[in-house]
């Protein structure tokens, strides 16, 4: 199956666009959406190790199921006052 991942901010910028697609066997998780995003996107590394994902607009758990119909996010830290 293959996942679009939506990309914003600094890796948006270390990939160099916005969004990503990931091919993965069926019923994975965003573990391997990460992984996989990693192998595909070396430059996206660094970041993989503080950023969330939200899957249909809700933080969750990298062990939490994708399909490909869902909306995927990878977002990083963010601050500001």
């Amino acid at each position: 199956m293959q996942v679009e991942v939506l990309l914003f901010g600094a890796e948006r910028a270390a990939a160099g666009r916005d969004r990503a697609v990931v091919d993965l066997p069926s019923g994975r998780t965003c573990r391997d959406i990460r992984d996989g995003l990693a192998e595909r996107i070396p430059s996206l590394r660094p970041h993989l190790t503080s950023a969330r994902f939200a899957v249909n607009g809700e933080f969750v758990p990298l062990d939490h199921g994708v399909s490909p119909t869902d909306e995927v996010a990878l977002i990083g830290l963010v601050s500001g006052g």
